[in-house]
């Protein structure tokens, strides 16, 4: 069963392969010349302005938006994340114990 995180559905190896979401070799390489051709234009692209969050915006900028983490911050100094609220969250590890900094 498909598991829900983030806003994106993650697939196990085999629901993959029956569901048919295994990308053939002319999907792969297609998608391989489509990296490329963004590769090229992110390195040719000039420096973002002063004050503005660097590359093609939309979703290549921001992770979080359109997910229940929409608004979150982090603390670069503490590593803390923060809610859109402001509230601070704390850091569950894999086995929903508080990791270890």
């Amino acid at each position: 069963m498909p598991e829900k995180f983030g806003g994106k559905l993650f697939y196990s190896a085999e629901e993959s392969e029956q569901l048919g979401l295994v990308p053939s070799d002319e999907e792969l390489a297609a998608a391989d010349r489509m990296f490329e051709e963004f590769e090229n234009r992110r390195r040719t692209a000039p420096p973002a302005p002063d004050g503005t969050t660097p590359g093609f915006g939309g979703r290549f900028s921001n992770d979080h938006e359109g997910t229940e983490f929409e608004g979150w911050t982090r603390d670069p100094v503490t590593r803390q994340w923060y809610d859109q609220n402001g509230r601070l969250v704390p850091d569950q590890g894999p086995d929903n114990s508080a990791e270890q900094q």
